[in-house]
C-alpha cells in the first residue's frame, strides 16, 4: 500500500511542477496530436500558432482554475500562481510584450470568458460552452462537430481532474 504522505515543496518549487505540467500538453507533438484529434488542420506555421496560442491561453487557464478549486489558502494559492505566471511569461508570450502587466492584460479577458462559460447552465456541462469558445475562436464560427466539442470536453475535464490529483499530493510551504 501506498504511503499518503505529502510531500513537501516551496511555492517555488510547486510553479516549477505546473510548469512542467503545463509544457506536458504544449510540446509540438502534443500540440499536433491534439489538432488532429480536434479536426483542426496543420497546414502551415500560422495554424500551429493558431492552435498553439489558443491550448496555451486554455491550458494556463485551466491550472489557475484547477488551483482556485483545491487550494484551501488563497494567498498560498495567489503566491503559487503569480510565481507561476511570472515563469509563463518569461518563457513564451513575454517576449513579444514590454511587460508582465501588459501580457496578462492580453490575457485576462479570454480567462474571462472561460470562467463565464463554466458560470453558465448548460444541459451537459459547462464543460460544452467553453468547448464553444474554444471551437469559435480555431475556427471563426463554431463548427458544429459533435467529435471536436466531444473531445474537447474531455481534454478540459481529464486535464483538470488529473492536475487536481496532483495538486493533493503536495504540502506547499
Amino acid at each position: 500500500m501506498m504511503d499518503n504522505k505529502k510531500v513537501k515543496v516551496s511555492k517555488k518549487q510547486f510553479a516549477g511542477l505546473l510548469d512542467y505540467w503545463l509544457w506536458g500538453f504544449l510540446s509540438e507533438k502534443a500540440v499536433k496530436k491534439n489538432a488532429k484529434d480536434l479536426g483542426f488542420k496543420i497546414k502551415n506555421n500560422e495554424d500551429f500558432s493558431k492552435i498553439f496560442e489558443e491550448l496555451f491561453v486554455l491550458d494556463m487557464w485551466l491550472v489557475i482554475y484547477t488551483c482556485e478549486g483545491r487550494f484551501k489558502d488563497e494567498d498560498k494559492r495567489n503566491e503559487v500562481l503569480d510565481i507561476f505566471q511570472h515563469l509563463e511569461y518569461g518563457r513564451y508570450l513575454g517576449k513579444d510584450l514590454k511587460s508582465f502587466g501588459d501580457w496578462i492584460m492580453a490575457i485576462a479577458p479570454r480567462y474571462a470568458e472561460y470562467s463565464k462559460g463554466m458560470e453558465t447552465e448548460h444541459p451537459s456541462t459547462p464543460l460544452w460552452v467553453v468547448a464553444n469558445i474554444i471551437n469559435k475562436r480555431l475556427f471563426g464560427e463554431i463548427k458544429e462537430d459533435l467529435r471536436f466539442q466531444a473531445k474537447m470536453v474531455i481534454y478540459i475535464g481529464l486535464f483538470v481532474k488529473q492536475l487536481g490529483k496532483v495538486i493533493k499530493q503536495y504540502d506547499i510551504e
